[in-house]
């Protein structure tokens, strides 16, 4: 009898902890985001140089997160892409705004940036900023996505003492 209330002890407790913790981990649902999960060709001009990348875009961890993958098609003499980049992008619910943090094979620590304002005010575009060493701006990057044609324009700019310099100018289409 007391093995009995024990396991239902034990099994209502269980039940409770998953209960508690699906509820914590429900889906973020952000149309701007799902129209930017798929396959996709990124073309324009980087640093003043004409590429071409590859980008896949998916819901990742529980659909809390939009992870881009995107890839150069250009490759190094080892073979390598000269460019690659995982990026991820969620919504904070504390600040009440979208996070980024890109990763490239550029090195460094990763850009964490948030973008300005609520999603909701402009839901056909994220504006990213990421603050250099002294907590100033220094790079913007702006996700606008084109509902007529299905499409994303990427532009990066580097701000130094609040002049804006382009850095990058992309679109992307569906592949």
């Amino acid at each position: 009898m007391k093995t009995c209330t024990l396991w239902r002890v034990i099994l209502v407790a269980t039940i409770s902890f998953v209960a508690q913790n699906v509820a914590v981990a429900q889906s973020l649902n952000a149309p701007l985001l799902d129209r930017l999960t798929g396959t996709w060709v990124l073309r324009g001009d980087i640093a003043g140089k004409s590429v071409t990348h590859d980008i896949v875009a998916q819901w990742v961890l529980a659909h809390q997160y939009i992870q881009i993958h995107e890839t150069s098609r250009s490759r190094t003499a080892a073979g390598a892409p000269e460019y690659d980049a995982i990026v991820y992008i969620g919504w904070n619910p504390d600040l009440k705004q979208y996070s980024c943090l890109w990763l490239d094979s550029t090195g460094g620590n990763g850009l964490v940036g948030t973008a300005f304002g609520h999603a909701e005010s402009n839901p056909a575009e994220l504006a990213f900023i990421w603050s250099g060493k002294n907590g100033d701006p220094s790079l913007s990057n702006t996700f606008a996505y084109d509902r007529a044609t299905d499409s994303w324009r990427w532009t990066i700019d580097n701000i130094d003492k609040g002049r804006h310099r382009s850095f990058a100018n992309v679109k992307l289409t569906r592949q």
